[in-house]
């Protein structure tokens, strides 16, 4: 008799024509989903299948490798008694369609069938997200505002464009505020010069256009204490504030470029404590910024772009296993380590000393 501490028996049959129409299901019942109960439900209902919650594609397999076989064995069959491509009979035209038809027959069921998988998984992952952390979406009027008063976001001498944000809850000591995920797109353009070369070997210097693509993704906090106009970026930001400031660090002074409007108010912000979280998290995170603007509002800024679209060990496929992963909170393993230090710098400000 079996234990709990044992692994789930992979025992089960599989059902192809049952599993599609079981996704299908799934997926009409997981979108727009009201709760994290629907979710939860759903992934109750793929662990308590009777049959296997993945494709049996063997045969498929075996088909796409034997067509492949049998075709290029046709070809050199052909090639050796002399015939030319032109010249193949109606009988040999019919073979070469019959065989071709096997595999992209096998190549177009197998694609569909990985999609199925793929999609279900990624719609319940995001209906996941979008109730663990309250998601909703930023309206046009915050994100233009974020636009114009956060200096990281004036990159770009081409275009830029904070293009969408979600508002998700961010749980701190005092208690529950809502954050902000943005995703800000920036082009550069630039004029470049290349040599061609003609028939003849004659050389010609060109001068073209070239747009240089950017794509950053961060998190904006409201105040979360009374520092503002500071700006500390492992990028060269645009000058905005008059004053620089740098703390006794040699870590932070060879990662961060720092602008201020007081350097009274900087020092006072950074102290010890607040410098060894900031290199930290610059370690973490890649050309991080880490900004307040005049209002006081918080933006950490980076560049990884898929903060909200996590990479998952499992899926549908081993439904115990992915259900297991989708409820730790720990989906959005980037966002949480930007709410780790914001978390540190809340700690500190109301901290007995201040």
């Amino acid at each position: 008799m079996s234990t709990p501490s044992q692994p789930q028996r992979m025992d089960k049959p599989y059902n192809n024509k049952q599993l599609s129409l079981f996704l299908a299901k799934l997926k009409r019942q997981a979108t727009g989903s009201p709760s994290i109960d629907t979710i939860k439900d759903c992934l109750d209902q793929a662990i308590a299948l009777p049959y296997a919650t993945k494709y049996r594609n063997q045969y498929h397999y075996i088909s796409l490798l034997l067509g492949t076989i049998a075709s290029i064995g046709l070809w050199l069959y052909l090639d050796r008694l002399g015939y030319s491509f032109s010249y193949y009979q109606q009988t040999h035209w019919l073979a070469f369609a019959l065989l071709f038809s096997v595999i992209i027959g096998c190549v177009i069921t197998l694609t569909i069938r990985h999609k199925r998988i793929k999609s279900t998984s990624k719609l319940l992952r995001d209906e996941t997200i979008k109730h663990l952390y309250n998601m909703t979406e930023c309206d046009g009027i915050f994100l233009a505002q974020a636009q114009s008063k956060f200096v990281d976001f004036q990159r770009g001498n081409h275009s830029r464009n904070v293009e969408w944000g979600k508002e998700i809850d961010f749980h701190t000591q005092a208690g529950v505020i809502r954050a902000s995920v943005i995703h800000h797109h920036y082009v550069d353009q630039r004029q470049e010069t290349y040599t061609e070369t003609d028939s003849k070997g004659n050389t010609q210097t060109r001068t073209r256009t070239v747009y240089d693509h950017y794509h950053r993704e961060g998190v904006i906090f409201p105040p979360i204490n009374k520092c503002h106009s500071l700006v500390m970026s492992e990028l060269r930001a645009q000058k905005h504030w008059p004053e620089k400031f740098m703390p006794a660090s040699r870590e932070f002074e060879k990662r961060f470029n720092v602008q201020t409007a007081s350097e009274f108010e900087a020092a006072k912000f950074l102290e010890p404590v607040v410098v060894i979280a900031c290199e930290e998290l610059g370690k973490q995170l890649p050309q991080l910024t880490i900004e307040f603007a005049a209002d006081g509002s918080l933006l950490i800024n980076q560049n990884e772009a898929n903060l909200l679209n996590p990479k998952m060990d499992h899926d549908i496929t081993t439904p115990r296993a992915f259900k297991n992963e989708l409820l730790t909170d720990t989906s959005l393993d980037t966002v949480n380590r930007i709410f780790g230090f914001v978390n540190k710098i809340i700690h500190h400000s109301v901290g007995p000393t201040r």
